[in-house]
């Protein structure tokens, strides 16, 4: 809407429906009170029936006068009503466009922060270096397959300590002792109401132990077998980088979150140019 010059302003639609109001009320108040009005004095004398037809006369009069009245009043109504029609458009279209404005913009803040994150997760596990360990395995079982989908920069299959030890940048170091056998149909590891018999125990405990000698300060070591491991609850685990992984799920989720603590101990740990 053009501004008027001369720093006038348009009048409000509020004051506008004030004043017509006022109109209305006093119009029907004076006609109200005609009516009530009895006739003049000189025709009140003799004849009661000459004095109601003139009062029927004047009362058929002013009802006349009355509903033309009403027809002037409904054409200015009209017409407010129509004047004012464009400003509540307008100021409707901009109520809903400053709305709708408001939602975008916290929708795709939102939108952002989620991606921005997504990025930042993904730009972790793209730099992070993964050694899968199976001791003695012949082949790479599906979880190392399932790792190298996920998108880790490189995921290298070890069946011998020696071969761990070769790749001293690795991050993360998967120990995968549910898939270890000692035949085609025999498992090294045994459980016995969920917990590792005491056989299956001692060699989990040489590997690991195996493994963190060979490890650098950084790597992470996610221990995978589905069964309690109860030498990973002795005091000096409390704040090793070490992780139990009982299923495909957990071991996927595990490998990512070493992803992110090796990442954050090599940046802490990085000296300062």
């Amino acid at each position: 809407m053009r501004s008027r010059q001369f720093g006038q302003s348009s009048p409000s639609p509020i004051r506008n429906g004030l004043l017509l109001l006022f109109l209305i009320v006093s119009v029907v108040g004076v006609i109200f009170f005609a009516v009530l009005l009895p006739p003049a004095a000189g025709q009140s004398g003799s004849a009661d029936a000459e004095l109601l037809t003139k009062q029927i006369d004047f009362i058929l009069k002013m009802n006349s006068a009355f509903l033309g009245f009403l027809g002037i009043i409904g054409a200015l109504l009209t017409w407010f009503f129509k004047s004012n029609l464009e400003d509540a458009k307008k100021v409707a279209s901009e109520m809903v466009r400053k709305e709708l404005n408001e939602h975008i913009t916290v929708r795709v803040k939102e939108e952002f922060r989620y991606w921005e994150m997504s990025a930042r997760t993904e730009r972790v596990v793209g730099q992070t270096l993964v050694s899968y360990y199976l001791p003695e395995g012949q082949a790479e079982p599906p979880e190392c397959l399932s790792l190298r989908r996920r998108g880790f920069r490189q995921v290298s299959f070890c069946s011998r300590l020696e071969e761990v030890r070769r790749l001293a940048d690795t991050d993360v170091v998967v120990l995968d002792c549910q898939n270890w056998m000692k035949s085609p149909t025999e498992k090294v590891v045994q459980l016995q109401k969920g917990w590792l018999v005491e056989d299956s125990e001692t060699l989990v405990k040489a590997q690991i132990d195996g493994l963190r000698a060979l490890l650098s300060q950084h790597a992470v070591l996610v221990v995978y077998v589905r069964g309690n491991v109860s030498y990973l609850n002795e005091s000096k685990f409390e704040r090793a980088y070490v992780l139990p992984a009982n299923n495909q799920v957990t071991l996927l989720g595990h490998v990512v979150n070493g992803a992110y603590v090796a990442h954050s101990d090599r940046v802490e740990h990085r000296p300062l140019s």
